[in-house]
């Protein structure tokens, strides 16, 4: 088991050099850099490599965008776009790992999602080194690979556009709550912010899409679980697939990740944080809009499909395999020998043991009861977890 990592040893810990706002579009810089309150002296180095970044992508970018603006606006996007969703520590990366090993798919790759405005033409050869230097060998919270080429997910790419993203509750920790709400449920934000926001989003996976040479696009973001209607509103025959997990294994995987993502993203102090009341909050809200959203929406099941984490791993392929032919989807013979042998290569992973409070466990059971009924599961820990 590798070193456990808690708030205070995350803020002792050097933060890596390079910061996902190296690759923001300027003005989104500029307002976080100039006008964020209460900037840590431990991010000063990584806002020095954030200016240098900004001030060398700066005329590149935009000549992207002059030259290749038009292509995009005029490529049509041939197939709907599958949006995989849920809550975070669900299984939405292992099933985006897996689904998108079907090379009928295209998806958002490390360099992509980290600098948005950059993903075209010769200057990424340049862009792929200096990223990879910098990249660590996994996520740090988990065992997952972080490397350029596989799948990630369109959130920081998102807030690398936008003034309002939810990588800005890591950056930015002393407001977590309202950049969570404005950034998942447009709160507090003004008719033009949630029109800029969508537009930014729409013009990411039309870029996307070009990139990609049409391919069906496969994105993964557990922040959209709550933007289904305004992804709805883009793409009028989006597919989505719903993953879910044990609440109690939810709850302390989403717990442990925090101070990993603090040491590399955060421009605030963020020792005091509340990491167990903030999970608590975030999947009783994220989770409640979801049902009522599923159910408003009332989806057909050629666009609409839930699965769970237990049901990937039991049987990956015959589950995704159920997924492809409910969404009505081509090339699943295909698609599945391709995912066979990709989890030929996978080691098998070890779990770790979780230990949650007395307290905690019965604010699970009183928060989160709805989820437990929603799904069938157990509301007592598995085993793995233990309650102290």
């Amino acid at each position: 088991m590798g070193e456990k990592w808690t708030l205070q040893s995350a803020a002792e810990k050097k933060a890596p050099g390079l910061h996902p706002f190296a690759g923001a579009r300027l003005r989104v810089f500029l307002r976080h850099v100039l006008f964020t309150p209460g900037l840590d002296p431990r991010s000063r180095y990584q806002r020095f490599i954030a200016w240098v970044g900004q001030f060398l992508r700066f005329p590149l970018a935009t000549i992207e965008k002059v030259k290749y603006g038009p292509r995009i606006a005029r490529k049509p996007i041939e197939k709907p776009p599958v949006f995989l969703i849920g809550h975070w520590r669900s299984g939405t990366t292992h099933l985006h790992n897996l689904m998108s090993r079907d090379p009928q798919f295209g998806f958002l790759k490390f360099t992509e999602t980290a600098m948005p405005l950059d993903m075209l033409g010769p200057k990424v050869k340049i862009t792929r080194k200096i990223i990879d230097r910098a990249l660590p060998e996994d996520r740090g919270f988990d065992k997952v690979r972080l490397t350029l080429d596989e799948p990630q997910e369109e959130e920081m790419a998102l807030g690398n556009l936008n003034p309002i993203g939810y990588y800005n509750i890591y950056c930015f920790p002393e407001k977590m709550d309202w950049h969570r709400d404005r950034s998942m449920f447009f709160e507090d934000c003004s008719d033009s912010e949630r029109q800029r926001f969508q537009k930014n989003y729409e013009l990411l996976i039309r870029k996307l899409n070009y990139a990609k040479d049409g391919k069906q696009l496969l994105l993964k973001n557990p922040p959209s679980t709550t933007r289904m209607e305004m992804i709805l509103r883009m793409f009028p025959n989006a597919k989505f697939v719903h993953i879910v997990r044990n609440p109690w294994e939810v709850y302390s995987s989403t717990r442990s990740h925090f101070p990993r993502v603090f040491n590399a993203f955060a421009w605030q102090s963020f020792q005091d944080v509340d990491i167990p009341g903030y999970t608590l909050e975030t999947y009783e809200k994220v989770m409640t809009k979801y049902l009522a959203d599923r159910d408003r929406l009332a989806l057909p099941s050629e666009q609409f499909v839930e699965t769970s984490y237990e049901e990937i791993t039991k049987n990956p392929l015959a589950e995704i395999g159920r997924i492809y032919d409910q969404l009505g989807m081509d090339g699943k013979e295909n698609g599945l020998a391709e995912i066979a042998s990709y989890l030929e290569g996978i080691e098998d992973y070890e779990r770790n043991v979780h230990t949650v409070s007395s307290e905690e466990a019965d604010a699970i059971r009183e928060r989160w009861g709805f989820a437990f009924d929603a799904w069938g599961y157990e509301n007592e820990p598995p085993e793995g977890i233990q309650i102290s």
